[in-house]
């Protein structure tokens, strides 16, 4: 069976992913007791090269790592833009004036955001289309240490949403990066729908 990810598949997958972000969005909100919105996401494939070049923006953003398995496998990387993380803390925290962010607060808080941000994009695909995978916690991820393991992840879907939270702005990347069985599993899914 030909599994080539087409603009119809890359246009149901947007919906889909639409629809999950905008619940991410939600429990941010409720998380941070602040009103979220989130721009439209912009999904692209891209090759090991695109991979390794997201992988050397540490300059920008933090970088956590979960893995999935089940009728889906594979990692989902998610980078949290520096511009704007602090606040994010800050705000989560609940912190004010003075109040200095710990290393320990900030991570915790970029877990926490990984954690809704990838299970939204991950639970939420296969909810709706009806795939069983189980998301494993997220961890933080050096860039540095990280080696790229090009004969496991056959095809990486990168999903960027910029999310506008009242007072600030912060961007985050989704990198969903899939074994060839589960990206298979996703495309003969995404062709029931089309």
């Amino acid at each position: 069976m030909n599994h080539a990810f087409t603009p119809d598949h890359e246009d149901s997958l947007k919906e889909f992913l639409n629809i999950s972000m905008g619940k991410a969005a939600n429990k941010l909100a409720n998380l941070l007791n602040l009103h979220v919105t989130l721009t439209v996401p912009n999904i692209s494939i891209a090759s090991h090269e695109e991979l390794n070049n997201i992988l050397k923006q540490n300059q920008e953003y933090y970088y956590t790592q979960q893995s999935f398995f089940g009728q889906m496998q594979g990692e989902v990387l998610t980078l949290l833009s520096r511009k704007g993380g602090k606040e994010l803390a800050k705000n989560m925290w609940r912190l004010e004036g003075d109040d200095t962010l710990s290393d320990n607060l900030l991570a915790d808080c970029l877990l926490e955001v990984s954690n809704i941000l990838s299970g939204a994009s991950i639970q939420g695909l296969c909810n709706q289309i009806e795939l069983k995978a189980r998301v494993q916690p997220p961890v933080i991820l050096e860039p540095d240490d990280f080696t790229l393991p090009k004969d496991k992840w056959q095809h990486t879907i990168i999903l960027q949403v910029s999310f506008l939270i009242e007072s600030f702005e912060f961007e985050t990347k989704t990198v969903i990066c899939f074994a060839d069985s589960g990206f298979s599993q996703v495309i003969e899914k995404l062709d029931a729908w089309i």
